[in-house]
């Protein structure tokens, strides 16, 4: 059975749609928070491991 490519959409198609949108968007907003995260973390332990070695205060 063929789909007809230019039938108009529903509601449903629609809806499932932006469905699928918010779910890839959820997940590239969690790959850049885990890497910004992850990026801070290693900056303050960085930043610990100088402190410790120069003794800053």
């Amino acid at each position: 059975m063929k789909t007809n490519k230019n039938r108009r959409k529903d509601d449903s198609d629609i809806f499932k749609s932006q469905s699928l949108m918010s779910i890839k968007r959820r997940k590239i907003i969690k790959k850049v928070l885990m890497v910004l995260l992850t990026a801070s973390a290693i900056a303050v332990v960085a930043a610990c491991f100088i402190s410790t070695i120069f003794d800053i205060q």
